[in-house]
């Protein structure tokens, strides 16, 4: 039997793709025809990925063989792609998350956070805050967090709590637990170089261009505004999104009676724990002993499939890991062909000319804010960086913005972005569609906290950045 043809959701990528193709005589002249060729391509594919006639991976697939079809790829660079470390290195953090979850380590830092401050819901909030916080240190994916370890806690919490969407109780506290994780997510993945594999791919683009960014620079630099949007994002939602259960009394003995249920530390967990401290650790002084982030998350998943934490039955269940090997590996060997095409250069030297003469804090400011709605416009968070992030770095530069703050400040806003839509990453396209926030909340929520996530993060970020040094 064949699967249903979506062909309404099939209309706009192929209109878009078709009219930018026969729009190539009219292109700009610094543009070469094979570039246009891509941009056309590419564009269509990134509105396939969000109208999604096909899932990402097929419809990357579709694209890869349109663009070798028409001359723009050799087989052999297609093939190339598919070593892309930053892919790879995603991949091996999500089966590395497998270990978390099945071991049932991640479970058990959250019930003791749970144990330790759920007494109210906004209680509840922070502490939940508290343990993305630890995970995110050293877990390089934002989906493997939500997917693997936080969602399915809240879920569990708020049915046990009578908040469920199936008997349309959601909003008695599922429904602002969920909003807030999806938002305290992308705070801790702005805050650690580990937190995002989005951060690290910015960190690659920068060297690029001779800027060098180390896990501590990143850190200092994000600690502040962090820690504020870490205190400040779940008051507000409480405030504007408040919900209907205040008090949460129960938590304390459900955290407790599924700690006792867990029993004592296994040595899977112990084991899952040490592996843990060690990723993080080599993640901060790998570059020192020639040990690259990637390597890292190969030797993790290594030691866990040596001591029996995980399987390779482990590996293969992670389909959502091999889904986006395949996209992202294409998605960024269509990004790097522009690049070498000359149409992103094009690009930046265009927009440079455009900001010529003005204060550099007030190109900073536009190219950060510009950066960030554009994210409106792309359904992958590493997608938006291998596309955009050397364009934009490079005209920040150009206009006189110092380099390192350029580099870091476009680089944390690689993942700040996150808070614009139902599709901006995988949390948000699970969360969005879990029935606890409905799409018009979710939309409405997801501006506000951008603003504020904006306010602290560039205004208050360029402030603490002048405090510590860095211009």
């Amino acid at each position: 039997m064949l699967d249903k043809f979506q062909w309404k959701k099939w209309v706009l990528p192929l209109a878009v793709g078709i009219i930018l193709w026969l729009l190539t005589p009219l292109k700009p002249g610094a543009i070469s025809v094979p570039a246009w060729h891509l941009f056309a391509i590419f564009i269509a594919t990134i509105i396939a990925c969000v109208t999604k006639p096909l899932p990402m991976m097929a419809v990357t697939i579709i694209a890869i063989v349109v663009a070798t079809l028409t001359g723009i790829f050799k087989m052999d660079e297609v093939a190339a792609g598919f070593g892309n470390s930053t892919a790879w290195m995603v991949a091996m953090c999500m089966f590395m998350a497998a270990g978390f979850i099945k071991s049932g380590l991640g479970k058990r830092i959250a019930y003791f956070f749970v144990k330790t401050f759920g007494k109210k819901t906004l209680g509840l909030a922070y502490a939940l805050s508290m343990v993305e916080t630890v995970l995110a240190i050293g877990i390089p994916s934002n989906n493997a967090r939500v997917n693997g370890i936080m969602y399915p806690i809240i879920d569990n919490l708020s049915k046990e709590m009578g908040s469920d969407p199936k008997k349309g109780t959601q909003r008695k506290m599922g429904s602002f637990l969920v909003f807030n994780e999806y938002e305290v997510n992308i705070v801790t993945s702005t805050m650690f170089l580990t937190g995002l594999a989005g951060n690290m791919v910015a960190l690659g683009i920068a060297k690029t261009q001779n800027v060098s960014i180390s896990w501590m620079q990143w850190f200092i630099a994000a600690i502040v505004p962090g820690i504020i949007s870490l205190l400040v994002v779940p008051f507000i939602l409480y405030k504007i999104y408040p919900p209907e259960v205040k008090e949460t009394p129960n938590a304390h003995a459900w955290a407790d009676a599924k700690l006792k249920e867990l029993g004592k530390t296994t040595v899977a967990e112990k084991i899952m724990a040490a592996v843990f401290i060690l990723a993080v650790v080599l993640w901060l002084v790998g570059s020192k002993i020639g040990i690259d982030a990637t390597e890292v998350s190969f030797i993790a998943v290594a030691l866990l499939l040596i001591t029996g934490v995980i399987n390779v039955k482990d590996l293969l269940g992670q389909s959502f890991a091999w889904n986006i090997l395949t996209w992202l590996s294409i998605i960024m060997l269509m990004s790097q062909k522009l690049m070498t095409l000359g149409f992103f250069p094009w690009f930046s030297k265009t927009l440079g000319n455009a900001l010529h003469g003005m204060n550099w804090i007030w190109v900073l400011v536009i190219l950060y804010l510009v950066y960030f709605y554009l994210h409106y416009l792309f359904p992958s968070i590493t997608t938006q960086i291998s596309a955009l992030y050397a364009g934009f770095l490079s005209v920040a530069i150009g206009a006189g913005v110092p380099p390192l703050m350029a580099a870091l400040m476009l680089a944390l806003d690689g993942s700040l972005y996150l808070s614009t839509s139902t599709y901006s990453a995988g949390p948000a396209a699970l969360l969005s569609s879990t029935g606890y926030v409905s799409n018009k909340d979710w939309w409405k929520l997801s501006a506000i906290i951008g603003v504020v996530l904006n306010v602290i993060w560039l205004g208050g970020g360029l402030l603490w950045t002048k405090v510590i040094g860095m211009w």
